[in-house]
């Protein structure tokens, strides 16, 4: 029997998480329920540890009650608490975020450890139901940004076994951008809106796509309405809600030609709009869906056909990295040799590059933005390397963001073999990509 290969898209949210899978017959994304809770998508963030498995464990006896022993997520954690004797975790995703601890009958994990096993057993709960089935790629969507979560998620390859090819990754822009331009061509010849409301607020997304320019944009322009527009604002009065909602559309509305507009969020699940969707609805297509994230995910995980539609533009999101940072040989024609590349997002923008130094401590490094082609040189010195012979110098250079402008140079003494070993230094040069961007010296 073949395998069964999946190509997974996963939304990870701070109360929900969504999976979809790509269906190999109907050629889309299907999102996934668990046999818990069929009439909803939504994987609720929590787990249930068993008292019941601690007993046996002290007996000496074996359950396979679970597939991590004693443990389960999701709607089956939330049946469990009323069926067996046990403990539920929950504000999973809130304690990675702050970086804290979660006491679990007297053994303390760390929360990022507890959110890895949390989407483990949501997959399981999925993949458990199908015959030799394989992860061919996973791709992670996930609503923050935060470093603290960029960094538990990825510890979610290595549980899972997946290689660096097989695990990506990305925020919910990009997964929104799979979604929108993997549907009819017709829906985007303008520009394209897309509203997000969730549990903290309204953020609103403007696509704008630019042609017959090198290169071709997709610029996203984003605007937060959170601090004006919640649910704890208008509770229970879903008129004022429509009303206020509305003025918003109104205004956004009259800024440019818009094709088709993107609903998504907990705050679209209800039957409010009344007003504000008329107005939405005024020359244009408007959808609403909670699984945008996801099959969006999911298409970039098959990538292919699905990643045609965007291959020819450069994105341009507030987190996209628009440089390429590198240096200057110095070699009388000044050539620049990248450290990394720009054009993707910042926490997945990522690269090294090993020099020898050449009679010389200093290094010109350059800033190259891609939408500009303008140029920021900056000469640094290396200070406290010891003096070898030409070329025995040998030192790395990495780049490491902490968001899309701001970021730092990680330069390492590597020595040079056993005649000239390594000093161990490690140097740190931190910059900002943002404002005036200065001709490259000539």
């Amino acid at each position: 029997m073949g395998e069964n290969q999946l190509y997974l898209g996963l939304d990870l949210g701070p109360e929900y998480t969504q999976l979809s899978y790509y269906n190999m017959d109907t050629g889309e994304p299907e999102s996934v329920y668990h046999s818990e809770a069929k009439d909803t998508y939504l994987l609720p963030n929590i787990l249930f540890y068993s008292h019941t498995h601690r007993k046996s464990e002290e007996s000496g006896e074996k359950t396979s009650l679970f597939d991590y022993p004693g443990w389960c997520s999701g709607a089956k954690a939330s049946a469990c608490r009323f069926e067996e004797d046990g403990i539920l975790i929950d504000r999973i995703y809130q304690k990675v975020l702050m970086n804290e601890s979660i006491d679990v009958e007297g053994r303390q994990y760390k929360a990022k450890e507890l959110l890895v096993r949390l989407l483990v057993l949501h997959i399981r709960q999925f993949t458990r139901e199908l015959e030799n089935c394989v992860i061919k790629k996973l791709v992670v969507t996930i609503a923050d940004t935060d470093i603290l979560l960029i960094k538990a998620v990825r510890e979610l390859a290595t549980v899972l076994r997946l290689s660096q090819e097989q695990f990506d990754i990305v925020s919910h822009l990009d997964s929104g951008l799979y979604y929108i331009f993997n549907q009819p061509e017709p829906l985007r010849n303008n520009s394209v809106s897309l509203f997000d409301f969730g549990n903290e607020g309204l953020d609103y997304y403007r696509i704008d796509i630019t042609r017959n320019k090198t290169p071709e944009v997709i610029n996203v322009t984003h605007k937060d309405y959170r601090d004006v527009f919640y649910f704890a604002k208008f509770g229970k009065n879903k008129e004022e809600m429509d009303e206020a909602f509305d003025e918003i559309v109104k205004k956004l509305m009259s800024e440019t030609y818009i094709s088709s507009v993107f609903l998504t969020g907990m705050g679209f699940v209800e039957n409010w709009m009344k007003q504000s969707a008329a107005t939405l609805c005024q020359g244009r297509r408007v959808f609403v869906g909670q699984n945008i994230y996801t099959k969006g995910a999911c298409y970039r995980a098959v990538g292919g056909v699905y990643k045609a539609p965007l291959e020819r533009y450069f994105i341009d999101t507030e987190y996209t990295v628009k440089s390429h940072i590198g240096i200057s040989l110095l070699d009388g024609r000044d050539t620049f040799c990248p450290i990394v590349t720009g054009g993707e997002e910042w926490f997945n923008t990522k690269g090294r590059l090993n020099i020898f130094l050449n009679e010389t401590n200093r290094l010109k490094l350059v800033y190259k933005n891609i939408l500009t082609d303008k140029t920021r040189n900056e000469t640094i010195e290396i200070h406290g390397l010891p003096l070898r012979p030409p070329k025995t110098t040998k030192i790395s250079l990495e780049v490491e963001f902490m968001d899309a402008e701001k970021g730092a140079v990680i330069i390492r003494d590597v020595g040079f073999g056993e005649l000239f070993p390594t000093t161990n230094k490690i140097y740190r040069k931190e910059f900002e990509l943002a404002g005036a961007v200065e001709e490259a010296q000539r």
